[in-house]
């Protein structure tokens, strides 16, 4: 959808440089935006122009390289930012500044879980929650899934592979063709990793009718044991039933110290995740799909053993 905005002078408005015919119109679909600049006040050899976005959680300005009075961007990191266009006038020595507010927020109930196929670590059935409290209906939702796996993932140390923030994902990563793996555009969606290792999933969730978006970003390591994260077994904060379980397992977080949203994963005998999604307090979990056998849930530092006997 295009939008066409009304000047906002911000330096203030000289009466020897007429504006009036200045346009700003952007575009945006998720969080991908492009703005463009128009106008008959711009075949003045005299006049420039510049695109910058100020972002509120850094509290920096950056400017933007235009092409032909195109200039785009793509936002990976949840939060405030502004959009400036400031133009002026070298022979007359006036300015004016366009501004846009922008927001990429965080969808209520956005989460992503996913499990393994039991025949193979490296298939896997991702889920994205449905959105909760929105005032549209759920036609208004589209879901995008997007995998990359780069060599730098693979340098890294797992005590800073675990430790990645979102806000250093999308500000130290540029998400380059040669490390992408392919997309989904479904809320349940199953995807065959041709390789093991780390990977990096991107999830979108894009309302249309309100032109609002929010992302996540997750890490996997594919096929990779995780024996040695499940050994220490600290004090039980987690209560499982029923155990043995034959189709569903309520999983229940009984810490006292708790936070708002954390992520349970399950791991088979071989160490290998199998489930993971997010969870508050209490969830149950569909187990029917899983193999008979010995099973360890994890959620923080707490772990415990279940059994699954169809």
């Amino acid at each position: 959808m295009t939008l066409v905005f009304v000047l906002s002078t911000a330096l203030g408005l000289s009466a020897k440089c007429d504006w009036s015919t200045l346009k700003l119109q952007q575009w945006n679909e998720r969080n991908y935006y492009k703005w463009y600049v128009s106008g008959q006040v711009l075949d003045d050899t005299c006049v420039d122009y510049m695109f910058m976005v100020y972002d509120f959680q850094t509290k920096k300005t950056d400017t933007i390289q235009d092409i032909r009075g195109i200039a785009e961007v793509q936002f990976n990191v949840k939060g405030k930012y502004k959009m400036y266009l400031k133009v002026w006038n070298r022979c007359l020595k006036c300015d004016t500044v366009l501004y846009r507010p922008i927001e990429i927020v965080q969808f209520p109930g956005a989460g992503l879980g996913w499990s393994v196929y039991p025949n193979s670590c490296k298939q896997y059935k991702f889920e994205m929650n449905f959105i909760k409290g929105m005032t549209v209906k759920d036609t208004c939702m589209e879901y995008y899934l997007m995998f990359y796996k780069g060599p730098w993932m693979d340098t890294m140390s797992q005590k800073e592979w675990d430790g990645l923030t979102d806000y250093q994902i999308g500000m130290e990563y540029d998400f380059p063709d040669d490390d992408f793996l392919g997309y989904g555009n479904t809320r349940l969606f199953n995807f065959a990793f041709k390789d093991t290792g780390r990977v990096l999933v991107i999830a979108q969730w894009w309302n249309k009718c309100l032109k609002q978006d929010t992302f996540m970003f997750r890490r996997l390591d594919v096929c990779k044991s995780a024996t040695s994260a499940v050994s220490k077994i600290s004090r039980n904060n987690l209560v499982v039933s029923p155990n043995p379980a034959k189709d569903k397992v309520l999983i229940c977080n009984v810490s006292n110290v708790k936070t708002p949203l954390s992520f349970y994963t399950i791991y088979n005998n071989q160490g290998v995740t199998v489930k993971s999604a997010p969870i508050k307090s209490c969830l149950e979990v569909n187990v029917v799909d899983l193999p008979n056998g010995i099973y360890v849930i994890k959620i923080g530092n707490s772990t415990q053993r279940f059994v699954v006997q169809h």
